[in-house]
């Protein structure tokens, strides 16, 4: 999905920092920086009024992408944050009263909605009309907009109403991936747009390592298919080590990027991962608390006995309820 990026003359926020950000933080939705100039003659925006009203060059260099978003201080006739129509692809997003409703950087509310108006382009979950927590509890109300960006994140429950089509894989987690930045920096009241560290290119990032016997390659195969399908990323040898490269520097770089760690066992029982070098990496993830996750495949014979690091960890046993377990797995490796 590309999304273009505008401001109106009411409202200074760096897009092109802001487009940086979001494209560092996101894998499957790009963001880019609008050129046409923007300017509300109204003093109220309406919906569908002042939408039928933009500038045809506006219309038409949004039309170039699959949605685009126009920030502004111009207040709604409703007070809303945002509205738009399912048959259009442009929302007017407006921060009028900002600092009347937080003391939080406006840079962290753009992200936040951008966030937002994209969970709601995709239908992510249902609209709460008791008080969750969740985003959805705040989609156009103004009220306790401050708590909601520093918790900042989407129920389980919308998060599993969810399906995905083809077209849409990764979308959930960049949401997501969105609503932590915005947490993060707004949780220690700092502007999102210059955090310290600067966010890690999307592409070395893993949700999961997937640490198993060569032998079980068949199975670990269907495997990691479910999980990419479920839109996670997943770190995979024959996927992500290239022929005739050493895999141990290639590990090396990569274990500070994965966010979990699953260790499967299966008839075959341990493999080439129990050797010296990839146990001190498993001990690594368990270092730097990173979950480690023992699964026994659906071949296994018995409960095999677990190296010493992994017997108090919890595991996940698909020789029974093998769909129901595995998505025990992904809501695991989704937690973290």
């Amino acid at each position: 999905m590309k999304v273009v990026l505008f401001t109106d003359n009411s409202l200074a926020i760096p897009l092109e920092s802001l487009c940086d950000l979001l494209n560092a933080t996101c894998r499957s939705i790009s963001f880019y920086v609008g050129k046409e100039s923007v300017r509300f003659n109204s003093p109220e925006i309406s919906c569908p009024g002042t939408y039928n009203k933009l500038s045809k060059k506006l219309v038409r260099e949004a039309a170039k992408f699959d949605f685009a978003m126009i920030f502004t201080t111009v207040q709604y006739d409703n007070n809303y944050f945002y509205e738009f129509e399912f048959d259009r692809s442009v929302a007017i997003i407006s921060f009028s009263d900002w600092n009347l409703l937080t003391n939080l950087p406006i840079t962290n509310g753009a992200v936040f909605f951008v966030a937002v108006v994209l969970n709601h382009v995709y239908d992510i979950g249902n609209t709460h009309y008791e008080v969750t927590g969740c985003v959805n509890d705040f989609r156009q109300d103004k009220t306790m907009i401050d708590l909601c960006m520093r918790a900042a994140f989407l129920c389980h429950d919308c998060r599993e109403a969810f399906k995905p089509t083809r077209g849409q894989k990764g979308v959930l987690q960049d949401i997501e991936a969105l609503l932590d930045r915005v947490s993060q920096a707004s949780r220690s009241h700092k502007d999102v747009l210059s955090t310290s560290k600067p966010p890690e290119p999307a592409a070395d990032i893993f949700d999961v390592f997937l640490c198993h016997n060569s032998n079980d390659k068949p199975a670990i195969r269907q495997i990691n298919n479910v999980l990419k399908d479920a839109g996670i990323s997943t770190w995979f040898d024959e996927e992500q080590l290239p022929p005739g490269i050493p895999w141990q520097p290639q590990l090396e770089h990569q274990i500070g990027h994965v966010r979990n760690a699953a260790v499967f066992v299966g008839k075959n029982d341990f493999g080439p991962w129990q050797n010296a070098e990839v146990r001190a990496f498993l001990s690594e993830f368990i270092d730097r608390g990173v979950p480690v996750i023992p699964v026994i495949l659906k071949d296994a014979l018995k409960i095999p006995r677990l190296p010493i690091f992994l017997k108090q960890m919890t595991y996940i046993d698909l020789r029974k309820s093998y769909q129901k377990n595995l998505s025990r797995l992904i809501d695991a490796v989704r937690r973290k």
